[in-house]
């Protein structure tokens, strides 16, 4: 049968279709990422029948998305459904296996309402089996390491044990929610027993479930004035460099589509200084949208904040600011 890699080669464009993903993305040139929800962000190659892409808005945390993402035809299965790769390989021998034996090809048959149900099902189960975070554990750590002291969140969590890529470790859970507050999908960032973001995965941060647009991490409660940044880290920081209470929108693509809550009137966009200017973009797009006039009269203030330097966030201005202190 030969090893799983050398049976895909070449065939991702008939692999990848039957696992869910438009086939329209799978051309070599810009257009709607299928992992992200990037509109004109990414880009199938498949270079040397490897089915290598790349994604400029990225698929994980706050940092990854300056420079992207980038892998395989196995990786881009991965990050789709979210799976292992264990998980992925079965999937992919799924469908090469029947092209082996001359069957037909056929698309598999998906009950979509049922892979939501179970896909909402985990996102649960994995929330819960989170605790509080408490002074001294590794989240608490990791957090006191990022942004040195910070208000307790009902949506940050740690779980003490979880398995990825084969190992166990301790995360930090973000829980993400959807315009009415419903939640959607946890983001774990994988850490180390002494709070450092652990090393040698491939994915220092895993998306479960969904995270629909419009929605946030809700890190803090708020009046009528409110921020609102990519990462975690990078809101918290805006917390204790300003005082706005501030929510997490995960990335660039997610921030531009952001719902503010009802009775919020004073919006602070606090965007990434990226290199590409991606993060730029995002927060001047939405606070462009959101400075829509209802008849005449200014429906919200809003203001946009960039650090003062290429390739750093606010998390980078708060750990600058602490060293010169």
């Amino acid at each position: 049968m030969g090893n799983l890699a050398e049976r895909a080669h070449g065939r991702w464009r008939e692999i990848l279709p039957a696992l869910g993903i438009d086939a329209k993305a799978l051309v070599n040139k810009h257009g709607p990422c299928p992992v992200c929800g990037g509109k004109d962000r990414f880009r199938f190659d498949d270079k040397n029948g490897s089915g290598s892409w790349f994604c400029n808005q990225g698929h994980g945390g706050e940092h990854d998305k300056a420079a992207g993402s980038a892998g395989n035809g196995v990786s881009l299965v991965m990050d789709f459904k979210q799976c292992s790769f264990p998980e992925a390989a079965r999937l992919i021998e799924g469908i090469i296996g029947k092209a082996d034996n001359d069957r037909p090809p056929t698309m598999p048959v998906v009950d979509e309402e049922q892979a939501a149900r179970e896909r909402y099902q985990q996102t649960i189960a994995l929330w819960r089996s989170g605790i509080a975070i408490r002074s001294g554990d590794p989240a608490d750590l990791y957090l006191r390491s990022r942004v040195g002291p910070y208000r307790a969140t009902r949506a940050l969590r740690l779980i003490p044990e979880t398995v990825f890529a084969g190992r166990s470790m301790p995360a930090l859970l973000s829980a993400y929610v959807d315009v009415h507050g419903e939640l959607c999908g946890v983001q774990r960032t994988f850490l180390t027993a002494d709070g450092q973001k652990a090393k040698g995965i491939e994915a220092p941060r895993w998306n479960t479930g969904t995270l629909p647009e419009g929605g946030a991490i809700r890190l803090a409660s708020h009046d009528n004035t409110l921020g609102i940044a990519e990462g975690v880290e990078t809101a918290l920081a805006a917390t204790a460099l300003y005082g706005v209470p501030c929510w997490a929108a995960l990335n660039a693509g997610r921030l531009e589509a952001w719902e503010p809550p009802e009775g919020v009137r004073n919006i602070v966009v606090f965007g990434d200084a990226d290199l590409n200017y991606r993060g730029q973009q995002a927060a001047f797009n939405l606070a462009h949208r959101l400075s829509r006039k209802v008849q005449g009269r200014p429906e919200r203030v809003v203001q946009v904040a960039i650090p003062d330097e290429l390739g750093i966030d606010w998390n980078d201005v708060l750990k600058r600011d602490r060293l010169a202190a």
